[in-house]
């Protein structure tokens, strides 16, 4: 049953499909739509396999994750159930959720103030951060466009698992945002990070290869980061990963606070995890930069 539901995952998300309407609550005071929720990502028997495919997870008590990077493509469930119960040990409130825009549609930095439907019940959005950013105009209301966005909506029910009281703030970036407008947003985004707050870059990496292609793939983009070469990471596209932007706001976070060194939890591709060398692959990393306490 895991395997056939992974499989589901595999072609749902590669196709880059996810919620396809809005929970509409009211028509708001301006004639517009008050949206109250995004509809859920997938069902609670889908939750239930997920949630079965778990690695043994280190200890990490001496330590505080500040950001980290992680896949959103489900079949890499035991990489994201491993990051998700080190963050569960640490409690943090809110989660900075930052991802691509798939249909790179909208404007160029997007985020909402509607909440998220899970299986397990609501995934807040913190509201007084996306109006941060919307006064500032770091970032535009968008809720149609983000309720379609997997990078966001199917990390949604795992979040709410293992951390059911944290808050979210949802970005998706279209595919050529840059260095700078992450520099932008993090500099708008000050006033919210503290010792309560982490930010994860929800990035996949290679896509479409064979299983060896997308390793040696990874072996590139892993030298980028460890040198944290942001011009080469900016000029890769998506047989290396699939949002620049994204992943080097976890590493830019990082870099702000002193941290310029990551561990990397895991790192494999569909086509190991599905024992299947004909599928073209997505490939995946889980990466967390670490503040001792």
């Amino acid at each position: 049953m895991t395997v056939l539901l992974l499989l589901c995952f595999s072609f749902l998300l590669l196709s880059g499909c996810g919620g396809t309407s809005l929970t509409e609550k009211s028509s708001g005071e301006d004639g517009g739509i008050s949206v109250s929720s995004h509809p859920g990502f997938i069902t609670r028997e889908e939750l239930n396999a997920i949630l079965a495919d778990q690695l043994a997870v280190p200890s990490t008590a001496d330590k505080r994750i500040v950001s980290a990077v992680m896949p959103h493509h489900l079949t890499a469930a035991r990489l994201i159930n491993n990051l998700m119960q080190i963050l569960a040990a640490q409690e943090p409130g809110l989660i900075i959720l930052v991802g691509p825009n798939h249909l790179n549609k909208g404007n160029r930095i997007i985020t909402g103030l509607a909440n998220w439907e899970t299986p397990e019940g609501l995934v807040e959005t913190d509201q007084p951060t996306v109006n941060l950013l919307l006064k500032n105009n770091l970032a535009s209301r968008d809720e149609e466009t983000l309720s379609l966005e997997h990078s966001i909506g199917s990390l949604a029910p795992l979040l709410k698992h293992y951390l059911p009281k944290a808050k979210i703030v949802p970005l998706i970036l279209h595919h050529d945002v840059t260095l700078q407008e992450v520099n932008t947003l993090l500099a708008g985004l000050e006033p919210c990070l503290n010792e309560h707050t982490v930010l994860i870059s929800s990035v996949d990496f290679s896509h479409y290869l064979t299983r060896v292609e997308a390793q040696g793939k990874d072996r590139e983009t892993l030298k980028y980061m460890q040198e944290f070469n942001y011009p080469a990471l900016f000029r890769l596209g998506n047989d290396y990963l699939d949002s620049p932007a994204s992943l080097t706001a976890s590493f830019r976070l990082a870099e702000k606070q002193g941290i310029r060194a990551f561990h990397v939890l895991g790192n494999t591709n569909s086509g190991i995890l599905l024992q299947n060398d004909m599928t073209q692959t997505t490939s995946y990393f889980t990466l967390v930069f670490y503040a001792d306490i």
